[in-house]
């Protein structure tokens, strides 16, 4: 019983959609094709022209600004966008005039359909011939991947148009007919409709609109790849040249806080340096507290002592000679560092450029393998730039490392040269306990004479020692940038390869 009830229900449905299948493919004509007749299928013919219409919108419908620069992106977009909207308003034309003569009573047939005809033909024009131009630049280019894809469509499509020119003839022809037999009547009667414009010459006209329907979205679809791709090029190029303008900051403010750090070490070894005036001073003071006036009571004496003092005056009392000196050579070498990348920028359009037009023109051509070739590559080229800062980061740190080294070193020989008079004033008192100073006074001046010789050859290698290693320090600079930047053209020199490798072969 429940079965029997399920399946009258069934049946129920299933013949309410038939009935509603029957409205809808036999709705009630309306007066349409130019003439004052009932018509059945303009409505249809209506439709599928306004939803072409819409289609040939969309090719037309992309616009962007080129941002970067590049030319050759200008021109493909230029050549590429003249085409689009060639295409798009012959194509509106078209399905436009279709739709307003499909629902037209009241004529004049030759108006409507000579507006057909006439956008049908400005198509055919420019699909055969009109748009050599910009073919040609695009094959000159970005090759002709596109204009073959365009040319396989525009085949297509100037068959269908060829067969809608038919059609919309065979139309017209019959609608005249119809109209010519109704004579002096305002309508045409469904008789004389039937029996000129039939349901072969209708059908002919529904199907050739949409085929035509048909025959776009390719256009669409290769619109809005190759625009995409333009436009993502575009993107990327600007993308990138920022991405090498913050890298270039990137590396001078390096740069600045390496000076900042050297200016620290020249400061700590300013610092060691001045103990050496310290000692000076306290030297002299503690023998003018406790030993000046027994030294001046005999004259061999005095006369030694003065002299041994006068030779460690200049060789430790020259704290502001010394700090000077020291300035001058940290600060002639940060101003040669510093100018070891002052041509940064030109390098990484000289070095990179070749890598990034060659990633770009795989991209624009729309070849088989581009858009994997892009992303594959695309980030890969972005990180170029990080990567030398890392680089040029590791010089910098490396360099650092030595100048606490350096520092280390200077604080040795500075403590050396004041080992020099550590028992300075110790000798010179236990000379004055002798009786005799006439052996006393001889030694000692020949033994702090011959001392304070060494001292001062080791004052000069501090200073030597100093000049000769910020030498050292900006030629390594020199060979660490030259070296980074040689493995960043290596590497973009391998990597422009294997992008031509992946637009030839795709996927490995």
């Amino acid at each position: 019983m429940v079965s029997r009830r399920r399946s009258d229900v069934c049946r129920a449905v299933l013949f309410g959609w038939l009935l509603l299948g029957v409205s809808i493919g036999h709705a009630e004509p309306v007066p349409d094709f130019a003439i004052n007749a009932a018509i059945s299928g303009s409505a249809t013919v209506s439709t599928l022209a306004l939803e072409t219409k819409i289609l040939f919108q969309n090719v037309g419908g992309t616009v962007f600004q080129v941002q970067s620069g590049y030319q050759r992106l200008a021109n493909v977009k230029a050549a590429m966008s003249t085409i689009a909207t060639q295409i798009s308003t012959a194509g509106i034309a078209i399905t436009q005039a279709i739709s307003t003569m499909s629902l037209n009573y009241s004529g004049p047939i030759a108006t409507h359909f000579d507006s057909i005809s006439n956008a049908i033909s400005s198509l055919q024009n420019i699909i055969t011939s009109g748009l050599s131009g910009q073919l040609n630049t695009l094959n000159q280019l970005i090759d002709n991947y596109v204009s073959a894809k365009l040319g396989d469509s525009f085949r297509t499509m100037t068959q269908t148009l060829n067969s809608l020119a038919q059609a919309v003839a065979n139309l017209r022809t019959a609608v005249t007919n119809a109209r010519n037999a109704a004579g002096s009547s305002p309508t045409v009667s469904s008789t004389i409709a039937r029996r000129y414009v039939t349901t072969r010459v209708v059908s002919d006209i529904t199907n050739a609109v949409r085929l035509l329907k048909s025959d776009v979205p390719i256009l669409v679809f290769i619109v809005r790849t190759t625009l995409g791709s333009i436009q993502t090029a575009d993107e990327y190029l600007t993308g990138i040249a920022d991405e090498a303008n913050l890298r270039v900051n990137d590396v001078n403010q390096l740069g600045s806080t390496f000076s900042t750090d050297v200016n620290d070490f020249v400061g700590t070894v300013k610092t060691v340096t001045t103990t050496l005036t310290t000692a000076h001073d306290t030297l002299t003071q503690t023998y003018g507290a406790t030993l000046q006036e027994k030294v001046q009571t005999d004259t061999n004496l005095k006369t030694v002592v003065d002299g041994l003092l006068s030779e460690i005056n200049t060789i430790f009392n020259n704290g502001v000679s010394v700090g000077s000196t020291i300035d001058t050579t940290f600060a002639t070498y940060l101003q040669l560092v510093l100018a070891l990348d002052d041509d940064l920028s030109t390098f990484y359009g000289t070095s990179m450029c070749a890598v990034i037009k060659n990633l770009l023109q795989v991209l624009i051509e729309n070849g088989p393998n581009a858009q994997f070739c892009f992303s594959k590559f695309g980030q890969k080229v972005f990180n170029f730039f990080v990567l030398h800062t890392y680089d040029s980061a590791d010089c910098y740190r490396l360099q650092l490392s030595r100048f606490d080294k350096l520092r280390t070193g200077v604080v040795n020989i500075v403590q050396l040269m004041l080992h020099d008079i550590d028992d300075f004033i110790e000798y010179v008192e236990r000379c004055t306990l002798f009786n005799d100073l006439q052996n006393c006074a001889p030694f000692l001046g020949t033994e702090y004479t011959t001392l304070l010789t060494y001292t001062t050859e080791k004052s000069d290698y501090l200073f030597r020692l100093l000049t000769k290693e910020t030498n050292a320090s900006y030629l390594r600079l020199a060979g660490c940038f030259s070296n980074s930047k040689h493995l960043l053209v290596l590497d973009a020199e391998s990597m422009n390869i294997e992008i031509d490798t992946c637009e030839v072969n795709g996927p490995m």
